[in-house]
């Protein structure tokens, strides 16, 4: 949203201020509506694809929470909303709410609308200035100058060293102006973006200007005149000289498209990649089945003689010399023989699978690769194409239904998802449906409870975002009223339901213990609440 026109909105909101308001609604993942009892309902859409506030009157449709920050937003905000501000023309709206009444009072907290194109975002700040929560989590590692997660503080967008149109005298707006484009002037004329700067343009086509003029003698002083009427009234300006065919800014929105078609081209080629690497691990060594099954062959010739200690046990091998096997304790010879001659079979069928898979997933690779090359040549169409299919994705993803609406869903400190079980039958799912093979597995130490995952992606799982999970771990689980709660933590290879088990019933070895304090929400399970 453009800073002029959000300044305008503020301004007709800063009327009914401060306000009493009624319940949050949540219309879809991406917009929260807060409607005031005794004027209009105030919408909030964070989409990257059209960030705006706006003020409306008809009611909101109702609309329950359907994001973990959407339910932390709902108990938070809760007191009356007391403020509305915006430094300078910046795209950054801060709403202060006040101290919420009753038993359990929430204190002030102040949520900060960032609509800032693509990266748009609503972010909850506590009275400390630290962030409580945020729609989008940004962590170091995607932005290195500026994080927004649960914890630290919080710092707005850097701001923009352009000249305010409603207070700059007509002289210093003429300096600025002055010898530039006309398709340049939202470089140095702050609170317009390219919806108004397309209008700017329309507005002096009539004098017979084109956006590559230069602003000098009559037209700079036309330019000034139209700046100062757009000033004036924004949304007016806008209405009078805005058009659907924004040519001025097509490049601007085409580079928009570019860009996020660009990362979902790179998640596709990464996940190929993925599949690639499976499929030639799944041969890389073609003797391992005949290994495993002389294994298992050696284990029933050993049957009465063997001697365990610990999940090793030692047979004497045909040669007479003494052989050490991993096994399984719980099992006896015959039983961990029969486990190597099913991994043997699987891993055959694994082979097989991967030899017939591979060329075509080594094609898809390179068809990515070339298609990726050429993005700078696509046509809007296709850019489009792909850019409703990332958008889709996020939201799927936002409301839990990308891989079948499993689990609660939450962000790490370092990004990272962390999926909560809601019962039996979902923890099954969670665990041995929707985790990978090296993500995190935590379950709260003997106590009925969550499965808990870090969807890791392969990569090494950061111990503060161990031990986030672990405190959700312990806060869904029967022991979510004590203190210093033992947390198991494994990778999910590890983690097997016992033939014939109830729903939710595991085993699972090789696990490490945390302490933790119970958590139920973002904010506490960073450590913050």
């Amino acid at each position: 949203m453009e800073g002029l026109l959000l300044a305008e909105v503020l301004g007709r909101l800063a009327g009914h201020l401060p306000a009493e308001r009624l319940p949050w609604a949540f219309p879809d993942e991406r917009t929260a509506v807060l409607p005031l009892r005794a004027g209009p309902s105030l919408w909030l859409h964070a989409d990257p694809s059209d960030p705006r506030l706006e003020l409306r009157d008809d009611d909101p449709p109702r609309g329950a929470p359907r994001t973990p920050f959407q339910r932390q937003l709902a108990a938070r905000a809760a007191g009356d909303l007391l403020a509305a501000e915006q430094r300078a023309l910046d795209r950054v709206a801060f709403l202060r709410f006040g101290a919420s009444r009753g038993f359990v009072p929430e204190p002030p907290v102040t949520l900060v609308a960032e609509l800032t194109g693509r990266n748009a975002n609503l972010v909850l700040v506590g009275e400390d200035g630290r962030v409580l929560g945020a729609q989008r989590v940004v962590t170091g590692a995607e932005n290195r100058y500026r994080e927004v997660r649960p914890g630290v503080a919080y710092v707005p967008p850097p701001p923009y060293d352009k000249a305010d149109p409603r207070t700059a005298g007509r002289d210093t707006l003429r300096r600025r102006l002055a010898g530039r484009r006309l398709r340049e002037a939202r470089a140095v004329v702050d609170g317009v973006g390219p919806r108004l700067q397309a209008a700017l343009e329309r507005r002096l086509a009539g004098t017979g200007a084109v956006p590559g003029d230069a602003l000098e003698g009559e037209l700079l002083e036309a330019a000034l005149d139209a700046v100062a009427e757009m000033a004036a009234r924004p949304s007016g300006f806008l209405a009078r000289h805005g058009s659907g065919e924004t040519a001025p800014s097509d490049e601007d929105r085409l580079a928009r498209l570019r860009e996020e078609a660009r990362v979902v081209l790179e998640d596709r080629l990464a996940l190929a990649r993925r599949r690639v690497a499976d499929a030639e691990r799944a041969l890389a060594d073609p003797d391992e089945p005949a290994r495993l099954r002389a294994e298992a062959d050696l284990l029933l010739a050993s049957a009465g003689t063997w001697r365990l200690a610990g999940s090793r046990a030692t047979v004497t091998g045909y040669d007479g010399a003494p052989v050490v096997l991993e096994v399984d304790p719980r099992r006896d010879a015959a039983g961990n023989a029969q486990l190597r001659y099913d991994r043997a079979r699987r891993r055959e069928a694994r082979a097989e699978r991967a030899r017939a898979q591979l060329p075509a997933l080594r094609e898809e690779v390179a068809r990515l690769e070339a298609q990726l090359a050429s993005l700078p040549e696509a046509g809007e169409r296709e850019l489009r194409r792909l850019a409703d299919e990332g958008r889709k994705r996020r939201r799927e993803r936002a409301a839990g239904r990308g891989e079948g609406g499993v689990g609660l869903r939450f962000v790490g400190p370092h990004g990272l998802e962390v999926v909560v079980g809601r019962s039996a039958r979902e923890n099954d799912a969670v665990t041995f449906g929707l985790a990978r093979p090296d993500d995190l597995w935590l379950h709260a130490q003997g106590y009925r409870g969550a499965h808990v995952i870090v969807r890791s992606g392969g990569r090494e799982v950061p111990f503060d975002t161990v031990l986030f999970a672990a405190r959700l771990a312990a806060g869904f689980s029967e022991a979510r009223g004590s203190s210093n709660v033992p947390v198991d933590y494994t990778q999910r290879r590890h983690v097997w339901r016992p033939k014939g088990a109830a729903p939710g019933a595991v085993h699972y070895t090789r696990q490490k213990t945390v302490y933790v304090e119970p958590a139920r929400d973002e904010a506490a399970a960073a450590g913050e609440g």
